[in-house]
């Protein structure tokens, strides 16, 4: 039976209308899946873990229920799979068991603009799991997000500012459950990069625990 995916994504300017179309679009063209949406994490259920494989988390809202985080934590500690685009880091930032799940929290952004995203080398920090294959460097124009994050996420891909490497995608291990983050997707042609829908079909496929689409 082909994976239910949940895609809770809302917003009109942020994330932008036409982003968010284009990527509902996009998914349910991936062979393999089932997809429903949702507007909030409000609407996650009791009974997530076994009604869906993965959420699809595209939005930014600044607070969230109790209940609907404690559903959120549930569902992924018990195996679910988190897919988080963009401002899902800049979203609930109060709140610290959020965090935990993400493994970061946004802190700033630049304007949008042209950078570089590179991948990071099998073994520089620690080993790399197979998830985004050789997907190469690429350019994007897209706001490059800051984030405080833990340093125990795996780090797939990064941009360079002067010494330092923030990091564009990470992978981490919540529990049971699989999260990944990716903060590029501000824009419609962001999120339409080959890359970029590269990064966030190989993120899907991981988090749903659907190894077999990674080779």
């Amino acid at each position: 039976m082909e994976p239910s995916i949940l895609l809770v994504s809302e917003g009109l300017v942020h994330p932008s209308l036409p982003a968010r179309f284009f990527l509902r679009r996009a998914l349910v063209t991936l062979p393999g899946y089932r997809f429903r949406r949702a507007p909030s994490l409000e609407a996650l259920p009791p009974t997530a873990t076994d009604r869906f494989r993965a959420i699809v988390l595209y939005l930014h809202h600044e607070t969230i229920s109790p209940g609907a985080l404690e559903r959120l934590e549930d569902f992924v500690r018990g195996g679910g799979g988190l897919l988080a685009v963009h401002s899902a880091s800049a979203s609930f930032q109060g709140e610290e068991r959020y965090v935990d799940i993400l493994g970061g929290r946004f802190v700033e952004h630049g304007p949008v603009e042209p950078f570089e995203v590179c991948p990071v080398e099998p073994g520089l920090t620690t080993p790399q799991e197979a998830i985004f294959g050789d997907i190469p460097a690429f350019s994007v124009k897209d706001e490059l997000y800051r984030h405080e994050y833990d340093p125990g996420n795996q780090i797939h891909f990064y941009t360079p500012i002067g010494d330092e490497r923030e990091p564009v995608v990470w992978t981490r291990r919540f529990s049971q459950g699989r999260v990944c983050y990716c903060a590029l997707g501000h824009t419609i042609s962001s999120v339409r990069h080959p890359q970029v829908w590269q990064i966030l079909q190989r993120g899907l496929a991981w988090v749903s625990h659907g190894e077999e689409a990674l080779h």
